[in-house]
């Protein structure tokens, strides 16, 4: 009976059209949702990105301009000793190597010249001599991490700059030196005798200072779980989101390296340092997104869903189903004889005052009939 209702079957339709409304907007919204969060993602990391290029860009002008103030003033004083030229065999940190004699005064464990230049420009330098294709530091306040100068050791004989050296040419960029980048200059030096065959190096270089960087990359996330990490020229971890779910070294350095098919990863180079910026996230940060939004939208369908039946059975009872339901008990109690009603539907303008009208009217002339039979039996 329930489902054969009036009520029911006005309201079935209005209920379906309003649930496959709610159901097909859901989808499409979630669909659009989709683009929104994956382009709010891509928006992020580039804006995040530039900014650390930008930073990166000027840390390392700033320092290029310093480094180059720093050696102008290393080669001033060192021409001020004398003519540069090979000396004979030392050791210098245990090694054995060629001497680095600057008018005639070595400077194999002299530390003079490095620590006077460094104390007005501050930074570090060194004096690298000549022994066969290598150069070997002979002095210099470059720190080891006990604290030791780092003397004996040798120019880096795969790193970027001894090639430019054994061809007797300048650079100036970013090295990594035992283990921390310094933002460096090396120019050759030459014997009086010989214009073309570096017998030494003249260096100059600030440890770089990346706190600033540093405190960008920490607080950057994306969505839930992403990151954002700078690996070195040795593709060493150096700075890496701290406030995201993934926030573990060994984790961020595996996704980096391995590049698993679940995660949206993009690598960019950063130019005259040899870093690389690397930003990432999982594809389950953005199906989460969605789900969230998708349920915030289908509950809201839900309710404006409720709200419109609630509303639509307002009208269908105001309108529709009291005013039959008053006409259905007139009916009633006529056919038993009871005909003494007030029909207020009568004044309706729709069908439903059409039927009011119409029993109003058999209701006078089954009254009207009944009082002419009452006569007539007297």
């Amino acid at each position: 009976m329930f489902l054969h209702s009036l009520r029911v079957r006005l309201l079935l339709p209005v209920l379906a059209l309003v649930l496959v409304s709610v159901v097909v907007l859901t989808v499409v919204l979630a669909m659009t949702q989709a683009r929104h969060v994956r382009a709010d993602a891509n928006q992020f990391v580039e804006r995040r990105t530039q900014a650390l290029q930008g930073l990166f860009s000027v840390t390392r002008s700033v320092m290029l301009d310093r480094t180059h103030d720093a050696m102008r003033l290393l080669r001033s004083e060192g021409r001020r000793l004398g003519t540069a030229s090979l000396g004979g065999r030392v050791t210098v940190g245990g090694r054995a190597t060629n001497d680095l004699v600057l008018g005639g005064v070595s400077q194999a464990n002299n530390f003079a010249l490095v620590d006077g230049v460094t104390a007005i420009a501050q930074g570090t330098a060194t004096l690298f001599a000549r022994d066969g294709e290598d150069f070997v530091r002979v002095a210099t306040n470059v720190r080891k991490d006990d604290g030791s100068r780092a003397i004996g050791t040798q120019l880096d004989p795969l790193g970027q700059v001894i090639g430019r050296m054994r061809k007797g040419e300048n650079f100036y960029g970013v090295v990594d030196i035992l283990g921390t980048p310094y933002v460096t200059g090396y120019e050759p030096i030459f014997a009086d005798s010989d214009a073309q065959r570096a017998i030494g190096v003249w260096y100059v270089g600030y440890k770089t200072d990346l706190n600033a960087l540093a405190e960008v990359v920490d607080g950057s996330q994306v969505l839930d779980s992403g990151f954002i990490a700078v690996f070195d020229s040795k593709d060493k971890l150096r700075f890496h989101s701290k406030t995201g779910a993934t926030a573990d070294p060994v984790e961020i350095t595996r996704i980096a390296h391995e590049n698993p098919g679940n995660w949206v990863i993009s690598r960019q180079e950063v130019p005259g340092w040899g870093f690389s910026l690397v930003s990432a996230y999982p594809k389950s940060d953005v199906d989460k997104a969605i789900a969230r939004q998708s349920l915030w939208i289908g509950g809201i369908g839900l309710l404006v869903c409720a709200l419109i039946l609630g509303l639509q059975w307002a009208l269908i009872w105001s309108r529709v189903l009291k005013p039959i339901q008053h006409l259905t008990v007139v009916a009633e109690e006529l056919s038993v004889g009871k005909w003494g009603h007030t029909i207020e539907e009568t004044e309706l303008k729709d069908e439903i005052g059409k039927l009011a009208r119409a029993i109003s009217r058999l209701s006078y002339s089954v009254r009207v009939a009944m009082e002419r039979l009452a006569k007539l039996s007297r």
